[in-house]
């Protein structure tokens, strides 16, 4: 029930502040949640496994500079045990009008029935092209750098998403 509340009410919002913002996007795709456990048997080692899902979500470009783009974006994360909300800040380095390099923080939030350690903390390392002006395909990769409370302590999440979206401008 939390989680349908929840995604109910990232949902709304969504919807409404999608109207008449300059640089706002739209995308959706699919990802790969990856999941290490570390066992603390030296015989076993780590235990993983991964999983397919899709996500959507939106996002606003704020232009920096002619190179440097600033992308924060509020992404729902649907995998089977791991639906999760992702919250992303792209610095993203122009290479050319259709390429780009993105890197930065990413912020997640397993909206799971977990006793702790639901919020997370990655970097995310990724690349994106300009189909024309409205356009863009984009994957990127986060690597989990924290996790809070007991649970991070033996627990990696990574995530792998490969996605298109659609800019207003």
């Amino acid at each position: 029930m939390r989680k349908l509340f929840v995604s109910a009410l990232f949902l709304a919002g969504f919807v409404l502040t999608t109207q008449g913002q300059e640089g706002f996007a739209v995308k959706a795709g699919f990802n790969n949640v990856s999941m290490s456990v570390d066992t603390g048997d030296a015989f076993f080692g780590n235990v993983s496994d991964s999983e397919l899902g899709f996500y959507f979500g939106g996002g606003y470009n704020f232009e920096a500079s002619e190179e440097i783009d600033i992308e924060p974006s509020v992404l729902l994360s649907v995998v089977d045990d791991l639906t999760s909300l992702y919250i992303p800040v792209m610095v993203k380095y122009n290479v050319s009008d259709k390429f780009n390099i993105q890197a930065g923080p990413q912020i997640n939030y397993l909206l799971e029935d977990l006793p702790d350690g639901e919020f997370g903390l990655d970097i995310a390392v990724g690349g994106g092209f300009q189909i024309d002006d409205n356009w863009f395909v984009e994957a990127r990769y986060g690597l989990q750098v924290s996790r809070g409370g007991d649970f991070g302590e033996v627990v990696d999440i990574n995530t792998l998403t490969a996605g298109v979206g659609y800019r207003f401008n």
